[in-house]
C-alpha cells in the first residue's frame, strides 16, 4: 500500500468509526486522540525499561500503527499529502545532512 492509499484508508476507517460510535475526529480530537495513542507507545517502552514489564512488541505495533493511523488522518484534515510531504522531508534531510545514498 502506497502512502495515498493509507492515507484514505486510515481517514475512510475514522469515518465510518466515527458514524458508529457519533464521533467525529475533527482537528482537536485527533490530536488529543493522538496523544492518547502515543502515550500508549510510551507506556509499554516505560514499562520494559524500569522493569515492570517485558515489552509486548505485539502491543507495541499496534500503538504505532494507531499513532500513523492518526496522523495520517490529521494531515487529511489539512488537505495535507502525506506522501508528497515525507517525500520533500527526506530530501530535505538529506541535503542538511549530506546524505547522498538513501
Amino acid at each position: 500500500m502506497d502512502f495515498k492509499e493509507f492515507q484514505d484508508k486510515s481517514s475512510e476507517l475514522i469515518k465510518k468509526i466515527d458514524a458508529k460510535y457519533s464521533g467525529k475526529h475533527d482537528i482537536e480530537t485527533t490530536i488529543i486522540h493522538l496523544i492518547e495513542e502515543l502515550g500508549e507507545v510510551a507506556q509499554q517502552l516505560y514499562n520494559q525499561k524500569i522493569g515492570r514489564d517485558k515489552l509486548d512488541k505485539e502491543n507495541l505495533a499496534e500503538e504505532i500503527a494507531d499513532c500513523m493511523i492518526l496522523l495520517s488522518k490529521l494531515a487529511s484534515n489539512f488537505d495535507i499529502d502525506l506522501a508528497k510531504s515525507i517525500e520533500d522531508t527526506f530530501q530535505k534531510l538529506k541535503k542538511r545532512y549530506n546524505i547522498a545514498n538513501l
